[in-house]
């Protein structure tokens, strides 16, 4: 989940957005480069490069099917590990649902909170990568789902926050794959056309493993998102985790950068 690009702000001064309508559907694709290891493992950022294919169509104004299909189309033929990375990922299918106020929601923020359910069949450990990791597809394909809430509060007229924790699980050729995963990000909307982003991403390992050498992260960055038209572009850059060893041995092997475009209708 990416707890920012699905937050809004308002403007007084300005026209509203058009809300959307069942019906309706959004598709584009994102661009990622994140920083990951070579054959030889050096660490940089066109070593890899990834992109998502999304896609999301409204069953009703505040129910949605999203579909996701990562793919590493630049990579290395083999790690030093031996691992023989693959280009296609696997793909997700997304619920998002509103749900109706409840009376013990806190009524001093304009709170809105969602229903999140994805069902996936994917590479073994791809479910627990972030949208900030290079794209280590490996093994064969296995069923996964992940669980949660999308919370999004409306702090001002200007200030958004944005949160989707989620559980993790995805069967294994040995074991199956645990984990917690809790995108935040902290939204600053001029109107309807500009948001600018500051992220924060909590990443567990497998078996909930906060540990960076077992495969926890800690993601910090920031992005711009700029809508024109039916048109809305996203740039990012940041670094993947604030944690050494496991995926980045150091902080600065885990730099990212990611370019998003999609059309809104």
């Amino acid at each position: 989940p990416d707890a920012g690009t699905t937050a809004t702000a308002g403007d007084a001064g300005s026209t509203p957005p058009r809300e959307p309508q069942a019906g309706d559907f959004d598709a584009g694709g994102k661009v990622r480069l994140p920083s990951g290891p070579d054959e030889m493992g050096q660490f940089a950022t066109f070593n890899w490069i990834a992109v998502d294919l999304k896609g999301r169509y409204y069953l009703t104004r505040t129910i949605t099917l999203d579909g996701n299909a990562p793919l590493a189309v630049k990579k290395p033929d083999q790690l030093m590990t031996g691992e023989d990375p693959r280009m296609i990922g696997g793909m997700s299918v997304t619920l998002d649902a509103r749900l109706p106020k409840m009376p013990f929601q806190p009524t001093t923020y304009q709170t809105d909170v969602d229903l999140v359910l994805t069902g996936a069949y994917a590479r073994e450990g791809a479910l627990l990568l972030g949208e900030k990791d290079f794209p280590l597809f490996t093994g064969g394909f296995q069923p996964g789902f992940t669980a949660g809430a999308q919370v999004k509060i409306k702090l001002s007229s200007l200030i958004d926050f944005a949160t989707a924790p989620v559980f993790v699980y995805q069967s294994g050729a040995t074991d199956a794959l645990t984990a917690v995963q809790i995108p935040t990000s902290t939204i600053i909307g001029l109107g309807s056309v500009l948001k600018v982003s500051a992220d924060l991403d909590v990443m567990t390992g497998d078996d909930y493993s906060f540990s960076g050498a077992a495969g926890g992260r800690i993601a910090a960055g920031g992005s711009i998102t700029l809508k024109v038209g039916p048109i809305m572009a996203h740039a990012g850059a940041g670094v993947a985790s604030l944690l050494t060893g496991g995926m980045y041995p150091t902080i600065g092997d885990s730099v990212y950068v990611d370019l998003d475009v999609k059309y809104v209708k």
